[in-house]
């Protein structure tokens, strides 16, 4: 069976790169299409090196890389001109536009959906910054045409399945990401004295409650990731004791959360990696009571729930973490149902009904 995948873009390294690795991992000589590819990333260069990537014809635009989420509106025509005729099955995993492809009966096509895009389905703020809403319904038009030509859905969490109902009406069975948990084979856990935060810098992370309700309890934090809010957040931080660590590499961030107190999650999560990495670790999480979160943190064993957006609520759960009966072992073993054998497992015998049951 000849096998291609599709991935929305591959610029930055975060959770669904992690996935996608996995992938190819199961699918070792499937070619990974996509939209743009930013090699001078050191990450993504390792974790794909060997792999034959195919972009689109985004690539050619100068400045594609820095400027590609003013590119959204391009992105469903970048998938189209893909051609999948030699191939059996395509994969697409995505939480934006690599569904939009073009596939003939004979193909098969599973989309391994996230989210549907957040900005067009109000899962974050960037509508705000997308304020021409003749393009949002046009773009959604578009984007629910395509997902009624995928053959079948598989949705990354409870979450996500949710969201695929209500944007199109689909069914997904959900197969849950895998945490690397070889990564932390022999890593000692220790207290740091710091809270942690870990995000792609976007606005509806809400990193800043985090900055805030720290500074407030006069707690040290630490936050890993870039992104467009750096800038502001940055601003925030230089009242109280925040470190920006930026990007750093695998290895220092397996550190960074071994030494931490808690891990904070403030925004809604489509499912939450870092959840987990932190609990396999033996961390408690303090997370938003909301999307993945839900599916990953055991209230009072493996972490604690604020319910509402406010620095106040934030404060509170940091509070109670102080009394909270929260058991190392318990967070690793809530962590280790989520590896990489089960993910293969159920990956490959879903593809394998799906294909099967078409033919």
């Amino acid at each position: 069976m000849k096998v291609a995948i599709v991935h929305d873009d591959l610029v930055q390294w975060g959770g669904a790169e992690r996935i996608l690795r996995g992938i190819c991992d199961i699918f070792p000589n499937a070619p990974i299409f996509t939209s743009l590819v930013d090699f001078s990333n050191d990450r993504l260069k390792q974790a794909f090196a060997g792999k034959k990537v195919i972009s689109s014809f985004l690539q050619k635009i100068p400045v594609s890389k820095s400027l590609y989420k003013a590119l959204l509106p391009l992105y469903p025509l970048s998938f189209e001109q893909f051609v999948f005729d030699e191939y059996d099955l395509v994969i697409s995993q995505t939480t934006r536009f690599a569904k939009c492809i073009i596939t003939k009966p004979k193909t098969t096509h599973i989309s391994y959906c996230h989210t549907p895009p957040r900005f067009l389905w109000n899962y974050s703020n960037l509508a705000e910054v997308l304020q021409n809403r003749f393009l949002i319904n046009k773009l959604r038009l578009v984007d629910q045409i395509y997902a009624q030509r995928v053959d079948q859905f598989l949705a990354g969490s409870i979450n996500a399945q949710t969201r695929i109902k209500q944007a199109y009406n689909r069914q997904a069975p959900v197969i849950y990401p895998y945490v690397d948990l070889q990564r932390f084979n022999n890593i000692e856990s220790f207290n740091g004295g710091y809270f942690l935060v870990i995000a792609r810098l976007n606005r509806y992370k809400r990193v800043d409650l985090a900055i805030k309700a720290c500074f407030e309890l006069k707690l040290p934090l630490k936050i890993v990731g870039i992104g467009p809010e750096l800038d502001r957040l940055s601003a925030m931080g230089q009242t109280g004791e925040v470190d920006f660590l930026g990007n750093i590499d695998d290895a220092t961030l397996t550190l960074v959360l071994a030494g931490a107190e808690a891990l904070i999650i403030p925004g809604i999560e489509d499912f939450g990696l870092t959840s987990l990495e932190a609990q396999a670790l033996g961390k408690p999480v303090i997370a938003f009571k909301s999307g993945g979160a839900l599916e990953t943190v055991v209230e009072g064993q493996t972490g604690i729930f604020f319910h509402m957006q406010t620095v106040d609520s934030l404060k509170e759960a940091i509070k109670k973490l102080e009394s909270a009966q929260i058991n190392p072992e318990r967070c690793q073993q809530n962590a280790n149902k989520f590896n990489k054998e089960s993910f293969t497992k159920n990956f490959k015998q879903i593809i394998a009904s799906l294909v099967y049951t078409k033919k």
